[in-house]
């Protein structure tokens, strides 16, 4: 990748840290969905790729019961020490740590089992080439569990916020991100017989996450994503603006809960023996 775009990620990084877990994930449900689709069993050699501040990186040592080991990859540095700090207070020794670009690996041929990416292949200029990578780490019958993001209107987490934030300030909403850019049925299995791998499928993944406090995940929300925009922001402007938001989820409320859609879509594919 290109190094502003390791300078971006690095700056998101700081950010980042401030909201993400200290130990397990708040919300682990795609964590444990790309556990259970790719079949994820103790002792084997994992790579994960993009991990950011650790998923599904955790989740995956979590379910090891401390056999095989977790590569955990990412193109920023300071991603990986979130995910390393994390892994320390879980005490998970079976977990690896490398800044890696996705499009050159720094791994010998056939050295894993296999290879997930949570949210990651969206990003490269050329995908195509990402994917021939995480194939060539793999050990022959190897497989690799790619995750990205549904459709943009599909998604609330990303939509509401990016409207009601650019509402409050009297701005357009801006184009649909780059994370959407593969929400396409067809697209990632696409990638994956590109890549040459066989067996490869492609389906949604969709559940609602059942958020109490809807104060708290608003905040940790405009300050990890919004950041440029609130850093600084008075205290009285910032309440205002939190307050905008945690109306535009009131339509998602269930009996004192607001349950949050999302929806993403997993590939799956295995390299031939």
């Amino acid at each position: 990748m290109a190094e502003r775009t390791r300078d971006e990620w690095e700056e998101r990084s700081r950010h980042w840290a401030k909201a993400a877990p200290r130990g397990r994930s708040q919300d682990d449900a795609f964590n444990r969905m790309i556990i259970a689709e790719a079949a994820i069993r103790p002792g084997e050699e994992v790579l994960d790729i993009a991990s950011g501040s650790g998923n599904p990186s955790v989740s995956i040592a979590l379910s090891m019961d401390g056999r095989g080991s977790v590569t955990c990859t990412d193109l920023a540095t300071g991603m990986l020490e979130t995910a390393r700090g994390r892994a320390e207070n879980l005490g998970l020794s079976i977990m690896r740590f490398a800044a890696a670009d996705m499009a050159a690996l720094p791994f010998a041929d056939d050295a894993f089992d296999l290879v997930t990416c949570r949210f990651g292949i969206m990003f490269p200029d050329d995908k195509a080439a990402a994917a021939a990578e995480a194939r060539r780490v793999l050990r022959p019958g190897g497989r690799i569990a790619y995750v990205v993001w549904g459709a943009y209107e599909d998604n609330p987490p990303f939509h509401i916020p990016r409207r009601a934030v650019a509402a409050f300030f009297g701005e357009a909403e801006g184009p649909v991100p780059a994370r959407h850019g593969m929400s396409a049925p067809g697209t990632l299995k696409a990638i994956l017989d590109g890549a040459g791998l066989t067996r490869t499928e492609e389906r949604a993944l969709c559940y609602d996450n059942p958020v109490a406090d809807i104060d708290a995940y608003v905040t940790g929300g405009l300050r990890r994503s919004f950041a440029g925009k609130v850093e600084g922001m008075a205290e009285p402007d910032f309440a205002r603006l939190k307050a905008a938001l945690c109306a535009a989820w009131k339509p998602f409320e269930r009996d004192g809960m607001t349950l949050v859609p999302n929806c993403a879509r997993l590939g799956l594919g295995w390299k031939p023996v």
